[in-house]
């Protein structure tokens, strides 16, 4: 039995097809929630490189995998949809990868969010989900936009964006992701701090697959660097949460600070806590917590390194890794350390 990841942040806001969400992973199968898959807005990282927006006519899936059907609790109704797993993908990597990306990125994008998909399905129904096997928020899981959303995304080119999305959906349908005889959690970000980063410098559990990785050209994308100034009255009501009481000047509240190796800030001093840089992001709503804190002129700078938790596929990284001719297997391997695919026959009972 492998260990499971275990959350370690609470869910603050609850959906409509989660009253609450206790982020514990309860069974061997447990697809992981709120952060371990989110991309957190991809979408919004702009591309310098044109790529081709042109797509060919959709391919058909001959070998079964559209067979495959998800119950997808929908966020805005709590209402449970019963979908084929194709279309469920389609609708994941439209929401969470930019259309513009190579074919490629966007096959390595479908892959992984369809191995989670598979992850729920295997682990069974469940009342958080009213009966779903996953939910559509994108708050507790991955996020999904139905085909009036595309189209209202993409305007009129919604066919060749929908085609192109469809083709390389298609293309990974009948492929697993696999660690020994395990379905990978094959969790995503938008982008790292140029290092993705071991699961348990997230999350609890080290997972063997989930460790970090080299994902430098991360640094060239648009706002891989971002501060924020924040006055020390409202710096220290951020961290009220976690015990923290000023009681001396905000210049001396700073104390050691220390990091990982992919640059996620583990700990932090502050007054008499300490907090980790997950806590610091939650506090303070940042992308990431590969974040600096420091005191200049009255107030905390907060400087953050990339978008996203760090685990696992950077999906910036996989684009730029797409542009320099890899396939998605290669960029699948490259973000999953040691796992393996395989062709869906070999689907463990």
């Amino acid at each position: 039995m492998k260990k499971m990841l275990i959350l370690a942040a609470f869910l603050f806001a609850a959906t409509a097809c989660v009253p609450f969400a206790g982020l514990y992973l309860r069974a061997q199968r447990r697809l992981p929630m709120q952060e371990a898959v989110l991309s957190e807005d991809a979408t919004e990282i702009a591309l310098d490189e044109k790529v081709n927006a042109t797509a060919a006519e959709p391919t058909e899936v001959t070998n079964g995998a559209q067979q495959e059907e998800i119950l997808v609790c929908m966020a805005d109704s709590g209402v449970v949809e019963e979908m084929e797993l194709i279309e469920y993908t389609i609708g994941v990597v439209a929401a969470e990868m930019p259309a513009l990306y190579e074919a490629e990125a966007l096959k390595a994008q479908a892959a992984a969010s369809m191995n989670l998909a598979r992850r729920a399905i295997a682990e069974g129904t469940s009342e958080r989900f009213n009966g779903g096997h996953i939910s559509s928020s994108s708050s507790v899981s991955q996020a999904y936009l139905t085909h009036e959303q595309m189209r209202y995304k993409w305007g009129d080119d919604y066919e060749v964006y929908y085609n192109k999305i469809k083709n390389a959906v298609s293309a990974v349908a009948p492929y697993m992701i696999m660690y020994e005889d395990e379905l990978c959690m094959t969790v995503f970000h938008a982008m790292s701090a140029g290092r993705t980063e071991n699961s348990e410098n997230v999350w609890v559990s080290a997972l063997p697959y989930l460790t970090a990785a080299d994902s430098s050209f991360d640094s060239s994308a648009d706002s891989f660097t971002v501060s924020v100034r924040i006055e020390a009255d409202a710096f220290a009501k951020g961290l009220e949460v976690y015990g923290f009481e000023p009681t001396q000047n905000a210049r001396h509240w700073l104390g050691e600070s220390v990091y990982s190796d992919s640059g996620t800030l583990l700990s932090l001093q502050v007054g008499e806590i300490t907090v980790s840089g997950q806590q610091v992001r939650s506090a303070f709503g940042l992308r990431s917590a590969a974040v600096s804190v420091v005191y200049e002129d009255g107030e905390f700078v907060l400087t953050t390194k990339g978008y996203g938790h760090g685990v696992g596929m950077s999906q910036y990284g996989a684009q730029q890794l797409a542009l320099q001719g890899k396939t998605w297997q290669e960029i699948i391997m490259h973000y999953y350390n040691g796992v393996s695919v395989v062709p869906k026959t070999q689907m463990p009972a």
